[in-house]
């Protein structure tokens, strides 16, 4: 501001004294007149070139500055290229050992099947040749271990499920971070100027990129558990558009609003004076509390096919903007959340999803847990109902036996049994029948009447 002032200064002071030695000595010619106005001019030039060369030395400075910035930009995009390297390794290597997980899973489940086979045969020939009421024990002493090892068997399942999803979700959250990171260092410098120099409609499709990426950093399904620019009708026909719509379980969604506008902070940033800084502030404030007002009225929780929570998110996609405005009011966190506002950050939206990102896992995993406890469930049910259903064959197989038995004795028991007399038959006969009884049918018969006869002698 000094240097500005100087030229002019000069000036005035060579005017001075040049008006002065003409009025102080004898009357000079024209030409003294002259050579006076030029070392005017020349004072000037000499103060306009210092100038010069200080802005350019300021100029110097501010590129050195500016590349050593850049150097330091492209020293962490490095490092965090070889970060990203070394965690696809670690992804190969996890998926590997999931691959084997998977593996070791069906070989279990093969050797599950086999060893009930196995037990079905085992228990099929028990019954066959035992058929005693022993077997039926056994049966039930074979369906205590069995309902051990089912439990055993969905323990693992859950054990290697819980980790398996604990290790999922952690590599997803440092791969999607350092993607994040990538992007950032090369394009949020410059998305940040244009964004914040643009119009609304510019700050706007600005605010909702951001937004965009903290939902993908947090591990929701996009279209699954949340929505973007969805289109609401209240019950009295307005319509409305919020810039995400998170669901959760149990039917509740979560609004969140990132149409803030920063051009207030923006003049914050490249004020020059602290007066110009201080109105900024308060334009930067009463812009927030203004977007808190409408936001307050527009009354969510009316829409049609919401079912929205007690409030609202509001997004500042900056966080120095955010912090900037709960410094200049320490009550409009509070003042907001009466109103059902609550304003976030990316930092705090991001901490906001990531809990309901765990609400979710553990609503999958208990509706998994319930399903294998169904399974398991109708599993053992199947395999009661099997061992009825073997007591009963064993039952048909002792009621068949006692059967053949009798029938047996019939035919080669007494005197004059079945088979002795078809040989008399034969023999009295002369007969050649193309077919010949069994010998040791014809034994066992000839033997049972031989004995009865000696029992029967005096």
């Amino acid at each position: 501001m000094v240097l500005d002032y100087l030229p002019w200064g000069l000036a005035v002071a060579m005017a001075v004294f040049g008006l002065y030695a003409l009025r102080a000595g004898p009357k000079q010619p024209q030409g003294a007149a002259e050579d006076v106005a030029a070392q005017v001019a020349v004072a000037q030039l000499e103060v306009k070139l210092e100038q010069a060369q200080l802005q350019n030395q300021q100029l110097q400075d501010q590129s050195q500055d500016s590349l050593q910035q850049l150097a330091q930009l492209q020293q962490e995009l490095s490092q965090a290229g070889a970060t990203n390297a070394s965690l696809q390794t670690q992804v190969s290597a996890q998926q590997a050992a999931h691959q084997l997980q998977l593996q070791q899973l069906e070989q279990n489940k093969a050797s599950f099947e086999a060893y009930l086979k196995q037990f079905a045969e085992q228990s099929l020939k028990q019954q066959s040749s035992e058929l005693s009421t022993k077997n039926q024990d056994q049966l039930g002493h074979l369906l205590n271990p069995l309902k051990q090892q089912l439990g055993d068997f969905r323990k693992k399942v859950d054990d290697v499920y819980d980790k398996e999803a604990r290790d999922r979700a952690g590599l997803t959250q440092q791969i999607n971070s350092l993607l994040e990171l990538n992007n950032q260092l090369s394009s949020d410098a410059i998305n940040l100027t244009k964004a914040l120099k643009g119009d609304n409609k510019t700050q706007g499709n600005w605010g909702e990129m951001v937004l965009e990426q903290v939902l993908e950093q947090s591990g929701l399904r996009k279209d699954h558990e949340y929505h973007v620019q969805v289109n609401l009708t209240q019950t009295d026909g307005k319509r409305l558009q919020p810039d995400a719509i998170i669901h959760m379980p149990e039917k509740k969604d979560v609004v969140v609003d990132s149409k803030v506008t920063l051009v207030a902070y923006e003049r914050y940033q490249s004020a020059e004076s602290e007066d110009q800084r201080k109105h900024a502030l308060n334009e930067h404030l009463a812009s927030v509390k203004a977007h808190i007002k409408g936001l307050s009225g527009k009354s969510y929780e009316a829409a049609e096919g919401l079912r929205s929570l007690d409030y609202v998110l509001l997004f500042i996609p900056i966080e120095s903007a955010y912090m900037l405005a709960l410094q200049a009011d320490s009550e409009l966190f509070v003042s907001a959340m009466k109103n059902n506002i609550m304003i976030v950050s990316p930092a705090t939206l991001l901490m906001v999803l990531r809990t309901i990102h765990n609400i979710w896992r553990y609503e999958h995993q208990t509706q998994n847990a319930k399903e294998i406890s169904r399974q398991a469930e109708e599993m053992h049910k199947k395999l009661v109902d099997f061992v009825t259903s073997m007591d009963g064959v064993g039952n048909h197989l002792v009621r068949a036996q006692d059967a053949y038995d009798t029938a047996h004795k019939r035919l080669t028991s007494g005197r004059g049994n079945l088979i002795n007399r078809a040989q008399t038959i034969v023999k009295l006969g002369g007969l050649q029948p193309k077919k010949a009884l069994p010998d040791a049918l014809i034994e066992a018969a000839e033997e049972a009447g031989s004995t009865l006869e000696s029992a029967n002698e005096p």
